[in-house]
């Protein structure tokens, strides 16, 4: 079955992907004979394989945010739009290239297909101004693409990340001596570790069952990459408070920290309390009236915790 399915995407998104590589290629050179030749999309690609590999899915280059600029100035933001969506489309079409030198097991590789067409019915689909960098996104998208981020039901994951050191003078003297403790006797180092992002796109896939699910495919991209030290994430979903704000939510923190994990304190932000109280009238009321404040939490689950929960979760232990 896994075969057929990779054999699909082989030949029907492959073949897509090239239609609309032609198309575009046609648009942008019609009106603008020159942009590609002087701004090579293969070039503008090697600059971000390039850059400094820890850095975040939303890092930009220097000398690809000046490309950027110089696409704007000499032809037009209309034409750094289609220039990015050309860039996408390109990246589809060397996947098999690029994933051959990835580590990534069969259980990931099964998702792409469908990133892939979401991706292409959107480069057809998706307004003006969707396709540049301060769009997070594009962001998302751009870096599944180049496989910075790869699909895992839930989640995205950033292939390589570490854990910021900040963090360790965020919660006190207390969390200070925890956090050493733990990264340097148990986790055996800041980096490299799994990142985790949701999407808003993958609203289906939040819910416990999907979640393991989610959990189970990083401890198989674990077992295929033993110099990576775990996972980690950081939200305003694993604050302690909501156990009973919103005990819905609560699976998000407890089924990792039963098994291991480690909470560690981060702090607040405005986007933290926007998100929190966006969506529920509850959580919004207590904000409102002084008895509830959303806080930041990394959650980090170290490779052999995630292994041996993993293992308990095939085996139904």
């Amino acid at each position: 079955m896994l075969q057929v399915y990779k054999h699909k995407f082989k030949i029907e998104q492959l073949l897509n992907a090239k239609i609309i590589h032609s198309a575009l290629i046609t648009e942008i050179t019609e009106n603008t004979p020159w942009l590609l030749q002087e701004f090579p999309v293969n070039t503008y690609i090697k600059l971000f394989d390039a850059s400094e590999s820890l850095h975040g899915y939303r890092f930009i280059p220097n000398d690809a945010a000046l490309l950027c600029q110089q696409i704007v100035a000499k032809f037009g933001r209309h034409h750094l739009d289609l220039y990015h969506r050309l860039v996408l489309v390109s990246l589809i079409c060397s996947y098999e290239n690029r994933i051959s030198q990835r580590n990534i097991p069969e259980s990931i590789q099964i998702l792409m297909p469908d990133e892939f067409n979401r991706i292409i019915n959107g480069i057809r689909k998706n307004r003006e101004g969707f396709y540049f960098h301060e769009n997070d996104l594009f962001a998302k998208d751009f870096g599944i693409c180049r496989l910075k981020l790869i699909p895992c039901g839930s989640e995205l994951i950033d292939l390589q990340s570490g854990i910021p050191r900040h963090v360790l003078f965020q919660g006190g003297i207390s969390q200070f001596t925890n956090a050493v403790h733990f990264f340097i006797t148990k986790a055996k180092g800041f980096k490299p570790y799994y990142e985790s992002h949701w999407d808003r796109r993958l609203i289906k896939f939040f819910s416990r069952n999907e979640y393991d699910a989610c959990y189970a495919r990083i401890a198989d991209l674990l077992r295929k990459n033993p110099q990576v030290l775990g996972m980690f994430s950081s939200s305003w979903w694993f604050d302690p408070q909501l156990e009973t704000i919103s005990p819905e939510l609560s699976f998000l923190r407890t089924v990792p920290e039963e098994n291991g994990a480690k909470l560690f304190l981060v702090g607040s932000n405005e986007n933290a309390i926007s998100d929190a109280i966006k969506f529920s009238s509850e959580r919004k009321k207590l904000y409102d009236s002084g008895q509830y404040f959303p806080h930041v939490y990394m959650l980090v689950w170290q490779r052999n915790d995630m292994l041996e929960w993993s293992m308990r979760l095939k085996t139904g232990t």
